[in-house]
């Protein structure tokens, strides 16, 4: 609240300064610090600010572990990565000020609905200011919101991303266009290539299913018992070969599942093989993708792979899948679901069952796998 007014206290030096600010559009600033699948479903607003405005510089400010993401993106031309500690205080927040007023930005679009972001686009000086308010905020971000001069209100049973387009509409771009985004580098077919070659050559062609084995969120885990017995029936009953897929850290449950499964010859052990700006070459290669709902799931749905979204929590009216080939499923019966939102997501269950989760049985993702592996 202090930070707030402190701005108060020197508004009109501020809009002062403001006047004599050009009104261009040389320099764009599009903020989105959330994570992997957020990232993916905000690629829409950088393609459609590009085509707009192409000679533009624009600049994405994103979380260190989705930079890759925008690595290969034609629409942005740089990317500069921030970690929340960057802002923490009022020195954090002056020091993320001086950073935005350095890079002399024209207009700045802020994703992230937070008080730090909003008071320093209006610190550094920057004439645009473009906001959203979301559908769970409090008293201090409400007072903060007139240091942005324009706002979009995201609307409960709207996706996040249609509400991302309403945003775009204070600097003259009106799309609907909410496909997302996203690209590889370029050695990464060679190099899913070198880990899928070995099994091309041993065995005859089959079905790719991939499976995320893990979740950004432990209140999404679906379990590695199953996923390792999901794995087992579909390479017993479907002859498919399954491809576990995740990054580094989630190399301990990738072992798990690996010690669970029966058919081991049938599976190929991608966690931690690749980078974001590899990714992409493995899942297009596939035939079907399973997972939670997290980043790869949204990888998965921009490429056009089939997709099993087990949605668990999430709000599927905020952000989902939005592909032809895509089956989600969602306990709705279950009268604490949706509890995790775009701008409002918990990390564990407040009742403490996850029922929401536990209660999807294999049968019912295998069932729905199966038809769509299968469906003419």
């Amino acid at each position: 609240m202090i930070y707030i007014i402190l701005t108060y206290l020197i508004l009109p030096l501020f809009y002062i300064l403001l006047f004599f600010k050009r009104n261009e559009a040389k320099r764009i600033l599009v903020i989105q610090t959330a994570k992997i699948g957020d990232l993916i479903c905000s690629t829409p607003v950088f393609r459609a600010v590009k085509k707009r405005y192409p000679h533009a510089h624009l600049t994405a400010m994103v979380n260190p572990a989705a930079r890759g993401l925008l690595e290969y993106n034609p629409y942005v031309n740089e990317v500069i990565e921030i970690e929340r500690g960057f802002y923490r205080g009022l020195a954090g927040k002056i020091r993320l000020a001086r950073l935005l007023h350095k890079g002399g930005y024209d207009i700045a679009i802020s994703l992230n609905p937070n008080l730090p972001f909003t008071i320093a686009m209006f610190w550094a000086l920057i004439p645009i200011r473009i906001s959203i308010i979301p559908d769970f905020f409090g008293i201090t971000y409400r007072l903060a919101s007139i240091f942005s001069n324009h706002l979009a209100k995201h609307i409960r049973g709207r996706l996040v991303a249609e509400t991302y387009m309403e945003m775009l509409k204070a600097i003259n771009i009106d799309s609907k266009d909410i496909a997302k985004d996203v690209f590889k580098s370029p050695d990464a077919d060679d190099n899913v290539e070198r880990l899928l070659e070995p099994r091309a050559k041993s065995q005859e062609p089959r079905a790719k299913v991939g499976i995320a084995v893990t979740s950004g969120n432990r209140l999404k885990e679906w379990g590695a018992k199953n996923i390792a017995a999901l794995a087992d029936k579909l390479i017993a009953e479907k002859n498919s070969s399954v491809v576990l897929i995740g990054s580094e850290k989630d190399k301990d449950v990738a072992d798990e599942i690996l010690k669970s499964i029966l058919y081991k010859d049938s599976i190929i052990d991608a966690v931690g093989k690749f980078s974001l700006q590899e990714l992409p070459a493995l899942i297009e290669r596939l035939s079907l993708f399973i997972g939670v709902d997290t980043g790869v799931i949204y990888m998965a749905d921009a490429l056009n792979i089939p997709v099993v979204d087990i949605a668990g929590p999430s709000d599927m009216e905020d952000q989902r899948p939005t592909g032809k080939k895509v089956t989600i499923i969602q306990k709705k019966d279950i009268e604490c679901v949706p509890c995790s939102h775009t701008f409002s997501a918990p990390y564990e269950c407040r009742y403490g069952h996850r029922d929401c989760i536990v209660s999807v049985s294999i049968d019912e993702v295998f069932d729905s796998a199966k038809r769509l592996l299968y469906r003419t």
